[in-house]
């Protein structure tokens, strides 16, 4: 028993004394110099990709969107792989080789892949979304009816959305399923109107004439086709409605929307037409049959 508790201490006092070795803290602060220097290289090899994707792209002289998107999406691409061999080498230098691993993972391997099933439809679903130029960094989107702002990013993997609010969606590619997109050549605002019925139907007509009139002159360089009065859209309970339209730029598209509201209203107000609303008549029943006696 003594002998076995002697030979014990020995080993673990053998074992301290190679922990704490002066070889083997050489051997730590080599690995762990290697490893900063990978860091190193690696970070600089990610500023100088950068650059190289920037002057590239700035000589080609792309549309501004096209050039972001393609831009971001490189520099995504080239972050995930020099991520991916730092990682390997810097596993190597610490003493352990991922490459047996990698190789021969059979069953792992196999858990991986099904893992990996959702990765290899965003990067698919992303690469679609861009070949198909379905939307572009910039571009005011709505995705899957639930997000809907502006595309700050678009890599392999993700997309990020930014609401008007502020809030920042990052979405799996995967997941996107269906985009409306309000970036796309022209679009077509469209202003709906209700009056009362009391109104006078000719006399609402030419004062949205020459709101359209108005505004077709004050914004003529956003608008692609100027206002015209679409003519009565609906009848209801309420009154009737009538629609304006006209065709802009993108960009202004909601700019001009608001414009067209406020002329309308203020034209409305100088002009003293009124603007439906709800409203409810009230008819005294007894009052209306002492009328009817009267009559009688």
């Amino acid at each position: 028993m003594v002998e076995e508790s002697a030979n014990l201490w020995q080993q673990w006092e053998a074992y301290f004394q190679d922990l704490f070795s002066p070889e083997t803290f050489l051997g730590m602060g080599s690995a762990a110099l290697k490893v900063l220097f990978i860091i190193i290289v690696s970070y600089i090899i990610l500023k100088v990709s950068n650059r190289i994707i920037d002057t590239g792209f700035a000589m080609r002289k792309l549309p501004g969107q096209k050039q972001d998107t393609l831009s971001k999406l490189l520099k995504s691409v080239m972050r995930y792989a020099v991520y991916f061999i730092a990682g390997l080498t810097i596993l190597k230098n610490v003493g352990f080789d991922p490459m047996p691993v990698l190789a021969g993972a059979g069953v792992a391997g196999l858990a991986i892949g099904f893992g990996a099933q959702n990765l290899i439809r965003d990067i698919i679903s992303g690469f679609f979304i861009i070949f198909e130029n379905q939307f572009a960094v910039g571009d005011y989107v709505r995705i899957n009816n639930a997000f809907e702002g502006t595309v700050e990013e678009m890599g392999l993997r993700i997309s990020k959305i930014r609401e008007w609010n502020g809030r920042l969606h990052h979405i799996a590619n995967g997941e996107i399923t269906q985009i409306t997109n309000y970036n796309r050549k022209v679009m077509r605002p469209l202003v709906d109107i209700r009056v009362p019925y009391e109104e006078n139907m000719q006399t609402v007509f030419q004062k949205l004439e020459d709101v359209c009139q108005s505004i077709g002159e004050k914004y003529a360089r956003d608008l692609i086709e100027k206002p015209s009065v679409f003519g009565i859209t609906d009848i209801e309970n309420g009154g009737v409605q009538f629609t304006i339209m006209a065709l802009s730029v993108p960009e202004q598209y909601w700019f001009i929307e608001r414009q067209m509201r406020l002329a309308i209203i203020e034209t409305f107000q100088d002009d003293d037409i009124e603007i439906a609303y709800p409203r409810r008549v009230l008819i005294d029943g007894k009052s209306m049959y002492s009328r009817r006696m009267t009559d009688h």
